[in-house]
């Protein structure tokens, strides 16, 4: 199914900042807005009821390494009539530095965004949080910003000014969701080449930016043509299907189950 999201901020309506911490739903964290606007309580209270839910179906996408060297996934989460209800987009780049964005939608309609930055390389936790809400029309309506340095702190959610550049990151994550889980646009995929490890074949797709490796059947009819063939295949586009796998040694990767031709 074909993975799309509203979000046309009509006019750049600056006024507050904010981010989430972690959820955790058996820790129950006090937190605290300045100041708060009117509604903050139902988009705090639709938040929560999204994150108690267990019926949720979840649409992952495959696993993304830029050629600078960071990793991309995403999520998609789905409620039982199919509409999407939440999306993550997870990043860690070669320094450490992990940033989870995750956006909450009603009727299919951006409603919230939150944003955890931490660097996974300090030995004590210091995580960055950012917290946007939306309005019907799309429209920036609050921002908030915490600096946490202990998870069960109850540090205040201060409000901010959403500035051009997050406004812009927020709108290129929630169109490389789209786009990793519809596997186009920037995350289209073509066959690169082969390779072997662990004792595994791998075969690798991406572009020039962007590429994901899977395991496959040594007898995978289609692969096999294509290493006889590069040539012919080089420039077509490919929609492939996957699986997840963690093996008794503790190596996670992707198996490629079915690809076709787009």
């Amino acid at each position: 199914m074909k993975i799309y999201f509203l979000f046309g901020l009509l006019g750049f309506l600056v006024i507050a900042c904010n981010e989430k911490p972690k959820d955790n739903s058996k820790e129950k964290t006090h937190v605290v807005f300045e100041p708060t606007f009117k509604g903050l309580d139902a988009f705090l209270n639709y938040q929560e009821k999204i994150e108690q839910r267990k019926d949720l179906k979840t649409l992952q996408s495959l696993l993304f390494t830029h050629k600078s060297g960071y990793i991309l996934q995403s999520k998609v989460f789905l409620g039982t009539h199919g509409e999407i209800l939440k999306a993550t987009l997870e990043r860690s780049d070669t320094n450490g530095i992990k940033v989870t964005s995750t956006f909450y939608f009603l009727k299919e309609v951006l409603s919230m965004v939150q944003v955890d930055k931490e660097n996974l390389r300090l030995s004590n936790l210091e995580l960055h949080q950012t917290r946007v809400f939306y309005d019907a029309s799309q429209r920036p309506i609050a921002t908030y910003y915490r600096k946490v340095n202990n998870p069960k702190n109850n540090s205040v959610f201060q409000q901010k000014q959403l500035n051009a550049k997050q406004h812009a990151a927020i709108q290129k994550d929630l169109n490389s969701i789209s786009d990793m889980q519809n596997q186009e646009g920037a995350f289209a995929l073509n066959c690169q080449g082969f390779d072997e490890a662990f004792n595994k074949k791998f075969v690798q797709f991406g572009n020039n930016n962007f590429s994901t490796n899977l395991a496959y059947a040594p007898n995978d009819n289609i692969l096999l043509s294509f290493q006889k063939n590069p040539n012919i295949y080089a420039h077509q586009a490919f929609t492939l299907q996957f699986q997840e796998v963690n093996d008794a040694s503790g190596l996670q990767y992707q198996v490629l189950t079915a690809l076709e031709k787009k």
